[in-house]
């Protein structure tokens, strides 16, 4: 006779009930933000290249409307920036030398967002995108030099882009305080924030630009009397490291 076995039994970790926390503060800007979203023209002319489509002239130059574009727009005059950006740079700060792997945060966390429909290249397709609102007065247009293309066919250009230079974001989300505990979570947004940071020429990527910390008692008082329209937009103020 065949042998049978017994059914696994569930083990006491399976059964658990993860430890989920609501959590909401404010993530501040140190150094200006540069935003850079992909237009629809540029995805249309990426579309082009990879279905073998003929090419169109290219038209001149709007420094206007490439600035206009590279902000991620969420209503008429308000702004966003892509969470998962900001996810990113938090789960950098983890690293399994510190007790806490890029693993468990990326899994632990979860960053609330508005999805915004953007315009895609091809007819009929869709592409959401989960923004977080921008808290700063009215975006300026930089111009920047900077070089295009590949190897030795690189040429220096200029770039016209939105910047943000104070800023906030009112980030809401939930956490798994197992793995993430609150001291932790600050922790990690502050690491982020200094070596990683978001947006264009950020620190990971060799720039100084997107830094940012997690908001003070005072701090937060101010953004959120902003944001209720009841204060002035605040200062940026450059701390002493300790």
């Amino acid at each position: 006779m065949a042998k049978t076995t017994d059914s696994p039994k569930p083990s006491v970790a399976l059964s658990k009930k993860a430890n989920l926390a609501k959590f909401a503060l404010w993530i501040v800007g140190d150094t200006p933000l540069i935003t850079h979203a992909w237009s629809e023209k540029a995805r249309r002319e990426m579309l082009a290249k990879q279905v073998k489509a003929v090419q169109v002239a290219k038209s001149a130059r709007d420094p206007a409307e490439d600035f206009q574009n590279s902000l991620y727009e969420l209503e008429s005059g308000v702004y966003g920036f892509p969470a998962m950006a900001f996810k990113s740079a938090i789960t950098s700060g983890a690293h399994k030398d510190k007790g806490i792997t890029k693993t468990a945060v990326q899994g632990a966390l979860w960053i609330d967002a508005e999805m915004v429909r953007t315009r895609p290249a091809l007819a009929g397709a869709i592409c959401d995108m989960p923004l977080l609102r921008i808290w700063s007065g009215a975006p300026e247009m930089r111009e920047d030099m900077v070089r295009v293309g590949q190897g030795l066919q690189k040429k220096s250009s200029l770039a016209y882009r939105a910047q943000f230079t104070t800023w906030a974001i009112h980030l809401t989300g939930r956490v798994n305080l197992d793995l993430v505990p609150s001291e932790t979570l600050v922790f990690l947004i502050n690491e982020g924030g200094f070596s990683a940071g978001v947006g264009e020429w950020r620190n990971e990527k060799k720039g100084m630009f997107g830094a940012f910390h997690c908001a003070d008692a005072a701090e937060t008082k101010a953004w959120e009397s902003f944001a209720a329209g009841k204060g002035k937009l605040p200062r940026i103020s450059f701390k002493e490291a300790a």
